[in-house]
């Protein structure tokens, strides 16, 4: 820098190897005293390099912005000496940290660059208390900038942009006439006008506000990325820099500027985040598997109505998981408001494990409908043996029409969510309403009981016209455990899952992101539920829980079930200690034993006496709690009347496939459409074999003929292959994307997709 001898004067130490200053005072060579306004900058620092906002051709400097890590003086200086400007007179500095000086602007400074003429001028503003803007420049023939104005960030005039004249806009501007000028002379910049007086305060406290003074570097911004990438959010990322530097007031910048640059690093991960670019994520995805599955709904418009995808995993997961499906809708976290609808089993860990997501426009019966019909296509027809919603009129009809075969129930826990919203301006709520409604639920264990239990509320607390309750009992069938217990394997230890599932994706899938954005969140959620069911596994087949008792229905347990539920089971076991059943009646075969059981509600234990029939012909039994029915784990009512009969051996009907850790189930070996990479030597030959196969079928199914040849040489592969492979998984369904609309525009195809309307929940 400078005319072709270096000026002392000019010397400014790189902002990177600036020390640091304490309560630094920043004079002048020559002593000046302080006076009031207008300010000259020889006795401020810091500024902020802003946009002017009122003159067209003013623009932010574009030059990336340079910041000292120094410690702020502890007193503001807003008041100097007034100078007609900085070319006349004696050169005067500001004292840098660790004793560098920077000169104050002069006419007939040169610079040897445009970039070394900002960093220079903005040095000096951070130490004088102002922001810097480029205010005007003009090219040359040569298209590089002949002529530049820089000049404080509060120059021009405040306009009123708000149409709200009560409320109006804060504004920066102070119509600010301290400015360089400086013209391209030979090669370098000379400065021609100086003007030093500022008609503002000045503070070098708040210098790390400016934004010329804020800078995320480049390290920073990778360890952004990184936390990003791995769902930790921006208050943590943040507080951990702080940590690192000793308080925000060491930053060098805010937290406001992560935020920026996270928003536009996504957004370049991600690219446009519309309908457009889901309909494009989409394609990609199946493309790197033809067994992603997703169809998009339009209307007439070409607007975004629904739309459903699964990934292969998660179909070939439901061959084995899909007794039980939990629905949900109740995350709106996307920036259309689009109800996110999630379908949800659980696998032989007790863990929640996807079958299918969708975003819909509505929750009515029509869309519900169509939403269903989509997941039975994706899932080869097959429907659920159950089905757990909340209680929703709109689901139940949908749910009638698509999966009239299927049980449906409603999940307790949502409904029992709401006693408190219903019910607490009773004036009995809590003088007994309550625990009545509670015994209703939970004490009953026969239909007769729950009516007669139900009839003795309603007439106690005078109930009769309430409408919440007269609608709960004419669906009772639908929620009461009483009436489910009847039904095998009706799912109620699913509602739990439900629940897990909803607070592990709150943690994860937020913030109003546009739609590529949300599927984008909702990816890395998968990924981890992946991980821990991988990490279950291992667990299961290395770490074994000892027994706890010598018998051998306990050591069954032992080597067939995930570790998970045989500690479900050890805590039947754990019960039968206390436990003395009595032998009721006996009517041939059939033995009725009466077991008392001590069950902790709360702060307070209570005496349930339970009825458990049991068979001496094939060693079955049942147990009114209903526990083995509703989550498939035998009771230790029924584990005790097995121990007073001398039962050794389990029959085969006890033991559930679906806990059990040695069965090797295919959808495990399918890649999932979100991982990054899979380096397990089957899965890569699973997917390679799934990819030929796909191939094959194409070429196959052209003719009648190659079909029936294909097909025999399959079957022929199959019973070669058979003797030393496992059961081949379920077929999946290639051509998987697509979209529905009365011109069935197909998702490929170039023309327009418009984004959703926002949607307005029913909440």
């Amino acid at each position: 820098m400078g005319n072709g001898k270096e000026h002392p004067s000019t010397r400014i130490s790189s902002s990177s190897n600036l020390p640091t200053a304490q309560n630094a005072d920043y004079p002048f060579k020559h002593g000046m005293e302080p006076s009031s306004h207008p300010i000259n900058t020889s006795s401020t620092t810091s500024g902020i390099v802003g946009t002017e906002d009122n003159t067209p051709n003013y623009k932010e400097a574009e030059a990336p912005c340079t910041s000292s890590n120094v410690e702020e003086s502890n007193e503001d200086r807003p008041n100097s000496r007034e100078t007609k400007n900085g070319s006349a007179g004696t050169s005067q500095f500001v004292q840098m940290d660790g004793g560098d000086m920077i000169e104050e602007p002069k006419s007939g400074m040169e610079f040897n660059s445009l970039e070394n003429l900002m960093s220079y001028y903005k040095q000096y503003a951070k130490k004088c208390g102002f922001g810097v803007m480029t205010r005007r420049s003009e090219r040359g023939e040569d298209e590089t900038v002949r002529y530049v104005t820089l000049g404080c960030a509060r120059g021009g005039k405040a306009r009123n942009r708000t149409l709200n004249v009560v409320k109006p806009r804060p504004t920066r501007k102070t119509d600010c006439k301290a400015k360089i000028n400086a013209l391209k002379v030979e090669g370098k910049f000379r400065l021609t006008t100086v003007y030093n007086i500022h008609n503002h305060d000045l503070s070098l406290k708040k210098s790390r506000f400016f934004r010329c003074n804020r800078e995320v570097s480049d390290s920073v911004k990778r360890v952004l990325d990184t936390n990003d990438l791995a769902g930790i959010r921006m208050n943590r990322s943040f507080g951990s820099l702080v940590v690192d530097v000793g308080g925000t007031e060491n930053l060098p910048f805010l937290k406001n500027d992560c935020l920026n640059y996270i928003d536009n690093a996504r957004h370049l991960r991600l690219g446009k985040g519309g309908a457009g670019a889901l309909r494009e994520y989409f394609c990609k995805m199946q493309y790197k598997n033809f067994g992603f599955f997703v169809l998009m709904d339009f209307n007439d418009d070409g607007r975004l109505k629904n739309v459903f995808w699964a990934d292969p995993r998660s179909r070939a997961a439901y061959q084995y998981f899909g007794d039980v499906v939990t629905f949900d809708t109740t995350y709106l976290t996307n920036r259309y408001e689009m109800p996110f609808a999630l379908f949800v089993g659980v696998n032989h860990h007790g863990q929640s494990i996807l079958l299918g997501a969708g975003l819909i426009s509505n929750e009515d019966t029509e869309t519900f409908v169509w939403l269903f019909q989509t997941w039975l296509q994706c899932m080869d027809g097959i429907a659920p043996k159950a089905i757990i919603t909340d209680y929703n009129r709109a689901m139940k009809n949908a749910i009638s029409i698509v999966f009239p075969e299927s049980r449906h129930r409603f999940c307790l826990w949502h409904i029992l969510n709401k006693v408190f919203e219903k019910l607490n301006s009773h004036g009995s709520y809590k003088n007994g309403l309550k625990n009545a409604l509670m015994k209703c639920v939970y004490d009953t264990q026969s239909v007769e009981e729950f009516e007669k239990c139900w009839d003795q509320l309603i007439t106690t607390y005078n109930l009769h016209e309430n409408a919440w309750l007269q609608s709960l009992y004419v669906e009772r069938e639908h929620w009461v455990p009483a009436f489910l217990k009847s039904f095998f394997w009706a799912g109620i230890s699913t509602m739990q899952q439900s629940k897990s599932m909803d607070a592990f994706l709150y943690g994860y899938v937020h913030a109003k992101a546009n739609l590529k954005e949300f599927i984008d969140q909702f990816d890395n959620v998968l990924k981890k539920k992946i991980e821990n069911e991988n990490s279950a596994d291992f667990h299961s087949f290395n770490d074994t829980i000892p027994c706890i008792s010598k018998s051998p229905l306990e050591k069954r347990f032992q080597d067939l079930y995930t570790n998970a539920k045989f500690r479900e089971v050890q805590q039947q076991l754990t019960g039968i200690i206390d436990m003395d059943p009595a032998l009721l009646k006996r009517d041939g075969a059939v033995k009725t034993y009466l077991v008392d059981d001590e069950i902790c509600v709360e702060e307070f234990t209570k005496l349930v006496t339970h009825y458990v029939d049991f068979s001496e012909e094939d060693t079955t039994a049942k147990c009114s709690c209903g526990l083995f029915q509703m989550s498939g784990i035998l009771c230790s009512h029924i584990l005790a009347i097995f121990k007073c009969n001398g039962i050794k051996s389990l029959p085969d009907m006890y033991i559930l496939d679906r806990w059990r850790k040695d069965i090797k189930r295919r959808y495990t070996l399918i890649h999932s459409s979100y991982d990054t990479e899979d380096h397990r030597a089957d899965a890569n030959r699973y997917s390679s074999l799934l990819n030929v196969c796909y191939q094959m079928i194409t070429h196959a199914a052209g003719s009648k003929e190659h079909t029936e040849d294909a097909t025999n040489k399959l079957y022929a592969m199959i019973d070669l292959y058979r003797d030393n492979q496992g059961p081949p998984s379920r077929t999946l369904i290639g051509f998987n994307v697509g979209c529905t609309t009365k011109d069935t525009t197909t998702v490929g195809s170039s023309k327009q997709v418009l984004n959703p309307l926002v949607v307005r929940g029913k909440d």
